[in-house]
């Protein structure tokens, strides 16, 4: 089964490429493709576990704007796959593959469509996570749902690090399951997404949420240091002249010690 991988390198999406090359039997038939930031090119990759691996198994990598080659000539393309890709897949390249085009998004659809699912779970407090297999569409995360495996955890006291690792272990496990269905000329069957259910979190809703207002109370606070909590990266914080002073909890600093 001749596939293309959009991806970027992180430890569960090589996991699922490693399955994808075990399984084909003929590596040199899969292409990994990867979006690469311009400013840099795909250089910036090129230490990476991934890269090493597609050197080591003869996979070709390319950028984003070279995709059209792939898909407008040579031997037919059976299946798209997708996992924490920041760019849209073309329907025009959907639309020349024989078999179906599968994205694994991190987050319970159609809960929680878009980005940072993570970070709004824990701070929505929810009771259950999960992750989703679903068709690709020309909107992002609104294809029918192939599978949700979700699990439940306490997200109004974990934290967004636990959250990540139990999801992408569960991402890596339901990718190579529906791999296999299609791979064995299983009849795959997807539900359709209701548009009116869930809700679209984007960067802008990201980045409001992480403000600490004046009139925060003890609880919200606490919410918010915690869902935003997730070194290195920025997280809840108050503006003060113009600048930006991060808040942390005495519970993280107990968990640090």
């Amino acid at each position: 089964m001749r596939s293309v991988f959009f991806t970027k390198p992180k430890p569960c999406t090589l996991r699922m490429l490693e399955h994808l090359v075990e399984q084909c039997g003929f590596p040199l038939e899969i292409e990994v493709w990867k979006y690469f930031i311009r400013l840099s090119g795909k250089d910036a990759y090129a230490e990476t576990d991934m890269a090493r691996f597609c050197e080591a198994n003869a996979i070709q990598v390319v950028d984003y704007a070279e995709c059209d080659a792939l898909f407008d000539g040579g031997e037919p393309v059976d299946m798209i796959w997708c996992c924490i890709f920041p760019k849209m897949v073309e329907r025009r390249w959907i639309g020349k593959i024989a078999g179906a085009a599968v994205n694994f998004h991190p987050a319970p659809l159609p809960e929680y469509r878009g980005v940072f699912g993570y970070n709004f779970a824990i701070l929505n407090g929810e009771r259950r996570y999960g992750v989703t297999a679903h068709i690709m569409s020309e909107e992002f995360d609104m294809g029918d749902v192939i599978e949700v495996d979700a699990f439940p955890y306490d997200c109004a006291n974990g934290s967004v690090e636990e959250l990540v690792r139990l999801s992408e272990g569960r991402m890596v496990s339901l990718f190579r399951r529906t791999y296999d269905r299609f791979a064995s000329g299983e009849k795959v069957e997807a539900r359709p997404q209701n548009a009116s259910e869930g809700r679209y979190y984007g960067r802008a809703d990201f980045e409001q949420a992480k403000v600490v207002n004046p009139f925060d109370d003890e609880d919200a606070i606490r919410r918010k240091v915690r869902a935003f909590w997730y070194p290195p990266y920025e997280g809840a914080y108050v503006e003060v002249a113009g600048k930006r002073l991060f808040v942390i909890t005495k519970d993280i600093l107990d968990d640090l010690a």
